[in-house]
């Protein structure tokens, strides 16, 4: 891997979600939903998530079990999120969005986030 500013960057951003999540996933919840509803936003979101993907990808483009391979796959779902934010109709991405926003998906979404986040900022800052 030629850079360590991705592992760097990504690890950093998904430790302190994660942890808002986890800690404030009673009022991330209802801002969800909202975002849900409004469809130019979610076009927004859609267009920079697939952009954001397709730059990870382009530079890390090796899916394997790797800090390379984990941001590999971190782009991929970003385009295949922001692909599917676009091209879905606004009611299938409000279902698709309701089905996912429940406290359990939080927890255990804001958890894995937390771990991956360590483990990418812990490598792109020479920690292991």
């Amino acid at each position: 891997m030629g850079s360590l500013m991705l592992p760097q960057l990504l690890g950093l951003y998904f430790l302190i979600i994660g942890v808002i999540v986890v800690a404030r996933r009673a009022s991330v919840m209802p801002a969800i939903s909202q975002l849900a509803a409004n469809r130019p936003l979610m076009l927004v979101i859609g267009l920079a998530e697939l952009l954001a993907g397709l730059a990870i990808v382009i530079t890390s483009a090796r899916v394997a079990f790797s800090v390379e391979g984990a941001i590999a796959l971190i782009g991929w779902i970003l385009i295949i999120e922001g692909v599917l934010y676009v091209a879905m109709p606004a009611k299938a991405v409000q279902r698709f969005v309701k089905s996912f926003n429940k406290q359990e998906w939080y927890v255990s979404g804001g958890l894995v986030s937390i771990v991956l986040g360590a483990y990418l900022a812990g490598a792109g800052f020479g920690m292991f």
